[in-house]
């Protein structure tokens, strides 16, 4: 389920709102500002009902495949079950096989035939549904490309839902956290003094220690400690610090680097969903019989 993420325009808190709350009026959390979630990207939304409707497409066929296969095989059985029937009955008719001895040899002579259904056929529709699948998982990277490259709200909103996994991961790892005191308006970072024990940099270096947050403007943070003060951009610092301040996420990484991290995120995710296609294609090959290409 998707995250929209917005920023109040009163005192520029960042807020997360499920997808499903879109257009809904929400209250700041910090100030109380009324304000309206905004919606989902129509190009996300699209995306998403794409993939979603190629992968249920897949889903369903071999659902169905099954099923006609299931139904085909209890077909059969019946047929041979009224065979066996008709096997019981006819030592108890001696004079109607007596009768009927010469209809019956000519009967006996002929194959029995049970019906089977066309595995090959099956197996080909199956395969050529998965090819479909594979074709339009190609036409949606290529169009998803151009967007990132020719967009850039569809690109900073896949790179900052990126950034905002990678802050949360490096904030668990940020070791030790820093100590948050609720303090006087006006003072602080939104009423919250923030004082780092060991302030790292982006390569893990300590850069000050018992540094206290004063002030942050767009990706600047100013900082004091015992002795000075110092500002640091955010992509200075080690990711996590951002976990703990009032920042949007993809602040963390220098600008010159967004499009070509975005281009690396979205080549990630449609490897993944290249794994998933082929796995779907194995398991669907594996259940039809050899002898189909």
């Amino acid at each position: 389920m998707a995250l929209i993420n917005f920023d109040c325009p009163e005192c520029g808190h960042n807020l997360e709102v499920d997808e499903r709350g879109a257009g809904f009026i929400v209250k700041c959390p910090e100030c109380a500002n009324p304000l309206q979630v905004p919606e989902l990207p129509r190009s996300h939304r699209m995306r998403k009902r794409t993939i979603t409707a190629g992968i249920c497409a897949a889903i369903l066929l071999l659902f169905g495949l099954n099923l006609m296969l299931w139904a085909q095989t209890r077909k059969a059985r019946q047929e041979a079950s009224e065979l066996r029937e008709i096997s019981a009955i006819i030592p108890q008719q001696e004079a109607t096989i007596m009768a009927q001895k010469e209809e019956l040899a000519q009967l006996k002579a002929q194959p029995q035939r049970v019906r089977q259904p066309d595995l090959t056929a099956l197996g080909n529709a199956a395969l050529d549904a998965m090819e479909e699948a594979e074709q339009l998982a190609r036409a949606l990277e290529k169009a998803e490309r151009r967007l990132l490259e020719t967009n850039p709200n569809d690109r900073n909103v896949l790179l900052r839902q990126h950034m905002r996994e990678l802050v949360a991961s490096a904030k668990n790892n940020l070791s030790p956290p820093p100590v948050m005191t609720e303090t006087d308006p006006g003072k602080g970072i939104l009423g919250r003094q923030i004082v780092f024990p060991v302030l790292l940099g982006s390569d893990g270096q300590t850069l000050r220690e018992n540094a206290e947050v004063t002030s942050m403007e767009k990706d600047i943070v100013s900082v004091k400690f015992p002795g000075g003060s110092a500002t640091y951009r955010l992509s200075e610092l080690h990711p996590g610090i951002a976990g703990y301040l009032p920042v949007d996420p993809l602040l963390v990484l220098p600008v010159p680097q967004w499009t070509a991290e975005a281009l690396r995120v979205h080549q990630t995710q449609n490897a993944r969903r290249d794994e998933d296609l082929s796995r779907l294609r194995d398991m669907i090959e594996g259940l039809l019989p050899a002898n189909i290409p």
